[in-house]
């Protein structure tokens, strides 16, 4: 059985051998340090590309895939969530000397230690980004204006940010260039990443891909605003379903069902005790413009649709099924809540898992390999049962993540895949 029809089969909720991903996607993925360290380990020592430099991922290639035993692999776009492209790449240190390449128009400076990284590599504009004195990650810089509350405006506020999200030529090209090659040379399973229903997600929010930002761009304003400005929300929502639509419509047309399986949004609605927000707010806001989204996906295409959102969601998992999602990750079961056993039973035949299979939190950044390898057994264990998962860990692998034990969680997978 090929990676791809173990991919097709655990989305189908059929029995197989285990599809293992490593790196198809933001949410699945591993640090760029990390990844260079144990590339290391199997003899391959090259600079490792840093596609997101928001969360300092290493971009996953083919012979990863091969030297790691990982079943599935991405098809991303082009630009970063900063609005500069991948296209060519430069070399560029981290900060504790970790050889890498970054993407050719990304803009950065450096002052008493910390890194700033500039909106579409333009240095002129704020900075977006910053890596603080001894930090790992660019946090995202909130650069909120003063705003009236009388003269909100979401069209006008977001004009830039939707502009950016609006997919252009060139990017669905990059696509379709790079599904054909995985499709025709590879027998992996393939996830198409277009997280343009982001509704909400800081990335969104923040707008790090724009020169400036008006309107609402606090977090903590925006999730006030779900009370005080609802009207505002979903004027913007409602404008970012239809470009994520039409985004949808051209990337299809050029690739077709070549993905198994369509990375869409990456919001955060738990927190580790529980949902950011009522469940009669997700309902109101969240369900009904998500469900439209899955439902093109599903009535024109083939493709299975993903979504990311950590934490503590029991409440919501039900509402997430309703609008039409089709596999869930991470599957965070160190929140409150989050019971495996619980999760298998209520909502295995209808939610495919996608992750759940280590606790990055805790066992496999803190554990022994043993504590690895006993909880990888019984997870796959619980999720696996009748099909319908995906392994792969909680969350992206961190740069302090034990070598031992990634070496561990690579031998059990051997043996389910």
């Amino acid at each position: 059985m090929t990676s791809r029809e173990k991919l097709i089969k655990a989305l189908n909720h059929e029995e197989a051998p285990l599809a293992y991903d490593l790196g198809a996607t933001k949410a699945t993925g591993i640090s760029a340090v990390k990844l260079y360290r144990i590339r290391k380990l199997f003899g391959r020592d090259e600079p490792v590309k840093i596609y997101d430099t928001y969360q300092m991922l290493g971009l996953i290639d083919e012979q990863d895939a091969e030297m790691f035993g990982i079943d599935v692999l991405p098809a991303w776009s082009n630009y970063t969530c900063f609005g500069y492209r991948n296209i060519e790449w430069k070399p560029w240190t981290t900060p504790d000397g970790t050889p890498a390449l970054i993407g050719a128009e990304c803009a950065m400076s450096k002052k008493n230690g910390q890194f700033f990284i500039y909106p579409m590599g333009d240095i002129s504009a704020p900075a977006s980004g910053c890596m603080p004195k001894g930090g790992f990650y660019f946090d995202q810089i909130v650069r909120q204006e003063p705003y009236d509350e009388d003269d909100l405006d979401g069209l006008r506020d977001f004009a830039e940010d939707l502009a950016f999200y609006r997919i252009k030529d060139e990017t669905v090209r990059f696509y379709e260039d790079r599904i054909d090659d995985l499709y025709k040379n590879t027998d992996k399973g393939i996830v198409l990443n277009a997280e343009f229903c982001n509704l909400g997600a800081q990335t969104m929010v923040f707008g790090p891909c724009c020169r400036r930002t008006p309107g609402i761009r606090n977090y903590a304003d925006w999730l006030m605003a779900h009370l005080l400005y609802p009207d505002y929300l979903g004027e913007i929502y409602d404008a970012w379903v239809e470009t994520c639509i039409e985004n949808l419509k051209k990337l299809y047309e050029a690739v077709g069902n070549k993905p198994q399986a369509v990375f869409l949004c990456s919001t955060d609605f738990g927190t580790q005790k529980g949902e950011v927000m009522s469940r009669d707010l997700y309902r109101e806001l969240y369900l009904p413009r998500f469900k439209k989204v899955n439902d093109w996906v599903h009535e024109n295409t083939e493709w299975k649709t993903l979504f990311h959102c950590c934490g503590s969601i029991t409440r919501i998992i039900g509402d997430m099924i309703e609008a039409g999602v089709d596999a869930l990750n991470p599957i965070q079961t160190s929140a409150d809540g989050m019971d495996p056993v619980m999760l298998k039973e209520i909502y295995g035949d209808k939610l495919t898992f996608w992750g759940g299979i280590v606790d990055c939190q805790t066992t496999i950044s803190q554990g022994t390999p043993d504590d690895v390898e006993n909880e990888l057994r019984e997870r796959i264990a619980v999720f696996g049962k009748g099909g319908g998962l995906v392994g792969s860990v909680i969350h992206n692998l961190q740069y302090n993540t034990p070598d031992e034990n990634i070496i561990r969680a690579f031998e059990v997978l051997k043996e389910y895949r």
